[in-house]
């Protein structure tokens, strides 16, 4: 979702005319725009079709020009420029919760501390104590907020990992190429928290939706491009992995995909009793193309009901649909 990409860029914005000691009026302006944004229902790229942007409480002329020239290009150049006029670590160390612009500007005046390795290598070296302005209580919130930071880029929320995926879905739908799409993995199965984000398109045109999906706004870098598969990193750190299978495979890939790990090798074990074997392009009988399309057509010729995605854990569920007694 738009929004919230512009909320953290509203943000960051505050943050740096902060650290650089800009009128406050003007920090506490995007500050109030971003959490506006925030608690919006509606998509920006609504109220900006329906020219409704400064109907938004804090969104004068100046900022709904920033948002429209954000939707447009992906960048906003007022931040672009505030970026380069700062060290660019510093935005990393005020990702660590309790590390404030005025700490981050300290840090660096003081010790030219402008990532968070130097900064915990500092702590180590007890290079903080003495400074004015940072107490005993202060460092060791800094080092429960780095542990927070390093937790949550490992995992996030299943609202968050649904807002980036429906960003990226809602994308690649558009392309006449893609005839189908769904989010995989972990998110599909409707986990709590989840490492990154699997997205599944069939296409006859791979090419084209990888060279689409690496160069969406929401991309930072492009970890690795292939034909049929692609890695990003999003601007806000996140893995977005994108696969194109054929039509005839969807199925099996999206099953395959979704996993988890367990429940995939007990389908697997499962359909070498019935002289079959399983994997991500279908099911086969020695070299016999037999099922694949769709995840029901998978199940059925396993023997077995279909059995929804959040349940799939080999938790018991794959007995239950083989006798056909999951709950409907």
């Amino acid at each position: 979702m738009i929004n919230l990409r512009v909320v953290q860029v509203f943000r960051d914005i505050a943050k740096i005319l902060e650290i650089k000691g800009e009128n406050r009026f003007r920090i506490r302006a995007y500050e109030r725009a971003a959490q506006n944004i925030e608690g919006l229902s509606e998509d920006l790229e609504d109220f900006i079709r329906e020219d409704r942007l400064r109907e938004i409480s804090g969104i004068g002329k100046d900022l709904s020009e920033r948002i429209k020239e954000f939707v447009k290009t992906g960048k906003i150049r007022l931040f672009e420029d505030l970026k380069k006029s700062i060290p660019p670590g510093l935005l990393d160390l005020l990702k660590i919760p309790s590390v404030g612009p005025k700490t981050a500007k300290l840090l660096y005046e003081q010790l030219k501390i402008e990532s968070v390795a130097q900064l915990e290598k500092a702590i180590k070296n007890n290079k903080l104590q003495g400074i004015f302005g940072i107490k005993e209580k202060t460092i060791e919130n800094i080092l429960k907020g780095i542990g927070i930071l390093k937790k949550g880029k490992e995992r996030m929320t299943i609202a968050q990992a649904v807002l980036i995926a429906d960003e990226f879905i809602k994308a690649l739908k558009k392309l006449p190429e893609v005839k189908n799409i769904s989010a995989a993995g972990s998110l599909r199965r409707y986990k709590e928290t989840v490492r990154d984000v699997d997205i599944l398109v069939v296409s006859e045109k791979p090419k084209k939706v990888m060279a689409v999906f690496t160069k969406l706004p929401a991309v930072g870098d492009v970890l690795a491009e292939g034909n049929t598969k692609s890695s990003v990193r999003t601007r806000d750190d996140v893995q977005v992995d994108c696969r194109v299978v054929e039509q005839k495979s969807f199925g099996a890939a999206l099953l395959y995909f979704t996993g988890s790990k367990n429940f995939n090798i007990k389908l697997r074990q499962i359909a070498i009793r019935k002289g079959l074997k399983l994997n991500e392009y279908g099911i086969f009988r020695k070299e016999k193309f037999i099922a694949g399309r769709t995840e029901e057509e998978m199940f059925r010729t396993l023997g077995m009901s279909y059995i929804e995605p959040e349940l799939r854990e080999d938790n018991g569920e794959i007995e239950l649909a083989r006798k056909f007694e999951l709950p409907g």
